[in-house]
């Protein structure tokens, strides 16, 4: 197939600042807008690039997801009576220098000093029992670990920092099925009585369309770090984690 010539000039306008648009008639949330203002902004580039019938259908979809995030309208919404204009994410989900990717942070109090729970938190081999999805974690030497999700996938770990009772940082070599970097940062209340542990996951994107599907599929990441926080602190307050496994549904016998 021959080629497609690009045009002279091709100029991709960004939002700098959604909150700058307003309109009545929005139905999605600032994230959501700026989810797709930055996929659709890396996809079209990446069409423009191929100079194919490929990349024209990837310039056109990015272009369509880019006027999504700077309008802040969705006709699919609109038509299924959705609106997501008014959600406030209780995290803080921020755009990482460079549009390298996205980062979730969450912050949660916990009943226990700081010492107590990096010390916890440093031995990466508990990571399973308030980690979701992973199966087992192994040092292999004194910055290092070799991690196992529950679907088999695996990959290592390197310490990038660490201050005993106050921080640990790391980064993930390979392909995570969860952040590629974090950072968990614990700090004592003002009155004493117990410790804000913060938690910083990073989920970077490098190729535009792993950007894009990793950018949609990222929802579950705030889920993600809150939960981690949830299971941490009930495993480090009651010794256990609250579940509803085993227990009665309610339903009859068949």
């Amino acid at each position: 197939m021959a080629s497609i010539q690009s045009p002279r000039k091709i100029r991709l306008t960004t939002v700098n600042n959604l909150d700058q648009i307003t309109s009545s008639s929005t139905n999605i949330g600032k994230t959501e807008r700026w989810i797709s203002a930055i996929s659709g902004g890396a996809l079209a580039s990446y069409g423009i690039v191929r100079r194919d019938w490929l990349g024209v259908g990837l310039a056109l979809i990015g272009g369509g997801l880019l006027l999504r995030g700077a309008n802040g309208r969705s006709m699919l919404y609109k038509a299924l009576n959705i609106n997501t204009g008014g959600q406030q994410l209780s995290a803080n989900v921020t755009i990482i220098p460079g549009n390298k990717g996205i980062r979730i942070s969450r912050s949660r109090t916990i009943n226990k000093s700081a010492q107590d729970l990096y010390a916890f938190w440093h031995n990466f081999e508990m990571a399973p029992l308030y980690m979701p999805g992973i199966k087992a974690v192994n040092a292999t030497g004194e910055r290092t670990t070799h991690w196992v999700a529950s679907g088999g996938n695996e990959w290592n770990a390197e310490l990038l920092a660490d201050k005993p009772g106050q921080l640990i940082a790391w980064h993930a070599h390979g392909k995570p099925t969860t952040a590629n970097a974090g950072k968990v940062i614990f700090q004592p209340t003002i009155e004493g009585r117990g410790t804000v542990v913060t938690l910083e996951l990073d989920f970077f994107q490098t190729d535009p369309l792993h950007k894009v599907v990793s950018h949609f599929t990222s929802s579950g990441a705030e889920y993600e770090a809150a939960e981690i926080l949830r299971r941490f602190k009930d495993l480090m307050e009651a010794g256990e984690i609250p579940t509803i496994k085993g227990q009665p549904t309610g339903q009859g016998r068949k």
